[in-house]
């Protein structure tokens, strides 16, 4: 089939999943209800949240937000796309008097995926409110979204414990409500954030919110019924199909990584209006199928959307191996 990515899953099944959806009808599907780490793919329940908000008019997309307001939030060591974002910003001269509007954070968050964002955003919107949508959209396999930064945090200061995703989640969230208080968390020395090295990332990726493709091609269902009429989501959301590999398509694309795991979910509408929701977890790579994949993960999305003799022979290698 020529693509690393479908070599992969079906060489490595077992930490794999897969779920195409096309026009309402499942075209390919494994362990779709596998539970696994979501990475930054979980950032997307924050959008609910905050769309709410907009139409409560409890916030307005053009809202002024200045850049000491963001930078409170912003951890080097966990955020370097922090930088690339901002210097976007100014160079497309979005930035005035350090002044920039909410609806480029929440870009940031998805397009670049700036963990400083998502922080910024859990406290204005309020890290409660957000995991209320979990409930309003019956995600029930969903863990608590938390805060990255202090995630970290709690990974590291408790090195030792034989944590899971729920454990860390309310460490991270007790964290965050005292720092948003501007008190010291107690017994958690900030120089640990120094030792964030490679085998840190892997751990603390495993102890980030899990959910299954299946729920997440519930919340991309959520997106796409939204997307034709709401301009507040279009704004955030719909900027992959001004890139050369995917024109001619629209919706909103999220990928969530860390060293050893690459995660895509999309919601695209093609020029025939076809309708599309893709969803691939890839966990506990190693640092060269992590490159690789990365490198495939274009041309796998396009034959996935345009290729049904491709989707056929991936369909039957995978299930050929599982069953």
């Amino acid at each position: 089939m020529n693509n690393y990515i479908a070599d992969h899953i079906e060489n490595n099944p077992d930490d794999s999943s897969l779920l195409l959806i096309k026009n309402g009808e499942t075209r390919i599907h494994l362990n779709q209800q596998a539970k696994r780490p979501l990475a930054s793919v979980y950032k997307l329940i924050l959008v609910f949240e905050y769309l709410d908000q907009c139409q409560q008019g409890k916030i307005h997309p053009d809202d002024p937000i200045h850049f000491r307001e963001l930078k409170r939030y912003w951890i080097r060591w966990i955020d370097p796309a922090f930088s690339r974002w901002l210097k976007a910003m100014k160079e497309a001269r979005k930035m005035r008097r350090d002044r920039i509007a909410l609806k480029e954070v929440v870009v940031g968050m998805l397009q670049y995926s700036c963990n400083t964002n998502t922080d910024f955003l859990l406290a204005k919107l309020g890290l409660d409110q957000v995991n209320n949508q979990l409930k309003k959209y019956e995600l029930t396999d969903h863990d608590d979204v938390v805060p990255i930064s202090t995630s970290v945090l709690a990974s590291l200061s408790e090195s030792k414990v034989d944590h899971t995703p729920s454990s860390v989640g309310k460490l991270a969230q007790e964290y965050f409500r005292t720092m948003l208080q501007g008190k010291a968390i107690k017994g958690v020395d900030l120089n640990l954030l120094n030792h964030f090295n490679l085998e840190a990332q892997c751990r603390w990726s495993d102890l980030l919110p899990h959910a299954s493709a299946e729920t997440y091609s519930k919340v991309l269902r959520q997106f796409q019924e939204l997307h034709p009429e709401n301009e507040q989501l279009k704004e955030v959301i719909d900027w992959f199909g001004k890139v050369k590999s995917y024109q001619g398509l629209s919706g909103g694309l999220k990928l969530g990584t860390t060293p050893k795991v690459f995660n895509v979910v999309m919601y695209t509408t093609d020029s025939s209006g076809n309708q599309y929701e893709l969803i691939y977890f890839l966990n506990n790579l190693n640092w060269d199928q992590r490159q690789q994949v990365e490198l495939a993960s274009h041309d796998f999305n396009r034959m996935l959307l345009g290729n049904p003799d491709f989707i056929d022979q991936l369909n039957n290698k995978i299930h050929a191996n599982v069953y």
